[in-house]
């Protein structure tokens, strides 16, 4: 386990891979005709996650700070600390910049999810009242 992970890193992790699965189940969804939301409602969810994924972009700026901890001293117990931070912001597999950026990708996937739902919607709609104009039903 790296020190990441067992700074509690790894509960995060775990709630990334059940967004992904989510994510996934949205677009297989979509991929099969099963989901069409109303566009308004899929475009506000999308804006929503765009919102999320800025507010993120924040977070990850005020995250790298972890990597350059200083004033804690030149001894042993104050750079075993520095470092510890620096590993809780680096780990690639489960430190926070790396958490950070893979919940920005996943939110941009639901936000283009939601997005192509409400195109599906739209297409259903105007074929539906092409339908109707040519007396098809």
């Amino acid at each position: 386990m790296t020190s990441a992970e067992s700074a509690g890193f790894a509960a995060a992790k775990e709630g990334l891979k059940a967004i992904s699965g989510q994510t996934q189940w949205m677009n297989q969804q979509v991929g099969a005709g099963k989901l069409a939301l109303d566009p308004k409602v899929a475009d506000d969810a999308a804006k929503r996650c765009e919102e999320e994924i800025r507010e993120l972009a924040e977070l990850f700026r005020k995250t790298r700070a972890m990597q350059r901890v200083q004033g804690l001293g030149k001894y042993p117990d104050g750079e075993q600390l520095a470092k510890r931070f620096e590993d809780k912001a680096n780990d690639g597999e489960a430190g926070a910049l790396a958490l950070i950026r893979l919940m920005q990708d996943e939110l941009q996937k639901q936000a283009d999810a939601f997005r192509a739902a409400a195109k599906d919607y739209r297409a259903t709609d105007e074929q539906n009242a092409d339908d109707l104009r040519r007396g098809i039903q």
